[in-house]
């Protein structure tokens, strides 16, 4: 009684995969040629890369933002109904109780010498991020909505990512192996 089931389950499968196609298959793209500067606004004597082996994001002691700013350039052969996620991934290499992070697409141009005052300017309205650590003190960020807004035809100008905490700073890796990275789950 069981062995027939078994086949006439597997045939009802077989047939619908022949009906329907094969399901899609993912692949997963990354970016490593990622263009990050961070800054202190309105203390342009700690900013600018001070340090360019590291991206920062959270506040001085006296309470000034500290931003960090983040372009890729994306493939031109992608369309965003291919992408079904996108996590920014950074390597933390110091936290004092931050990583909640903020994140507002640029919405014009910047170059690297980004004066003091600009990212609130650049920055649209940043948001809450969905966001995991993984193992080995990666910090993944969902950036989703922002890849697919930029491959639907939104100006990619990058993002600035700000603390969404006080009194918080997070530092995370710049360059070498554990530079930032963009990985997007495509469908095909």
């Amino acid at each position: 009684m069981r062995k027939p089931f078994a086949i006439a389950l597997s045939l009802a499968l077989l047939l619908c995969l022949a009906a329907c196609g094969s399901p899609p298959t993912a692949q997963v793209h990354t970016f490593t040629d990622i263009i990050g500067v961070w800054f202190t606004e309105e203390l342009p004597e700690d900013s600018l890369c001070a340090d360019p082996d590291t991206l920062r994001v959270g506040r001085t002691w006296d309470g000034k933002d500290i931003f960090t700013l983040l372009r890729v350039q994306l493939d031109g052969a992608l369309r965003a109904g291919d992408v079904r996620e996108a996590w920014l991934r950074l390597k933390i290499l110091e936290n004092n109780g931050g990583s909640a992070l903020r994140a507002g697409p640029i919405t014009g141009a910047w170059e690297e010498g980004v004066t003091r005052g600009r990212a609130r300017v650049l920055a649209d309205i940043p948001k809450p991020l969905r966001q995991a650590l993984a193992a080995d003190d990666w910090l993944l960020i969902d950036v989703t909505d922002f890849v697919k807004d930029w491959l639907g035809g939104q100006g990619n100008h990058g993002l600035a990512l700000f603390e969404a905490n006080d009194s918080t700073e997070t530092v995370f890796a710049a360059t070498g192996e554990n530079e930032p990275r963009l990985e997007l789950l495509i469908a095909r």
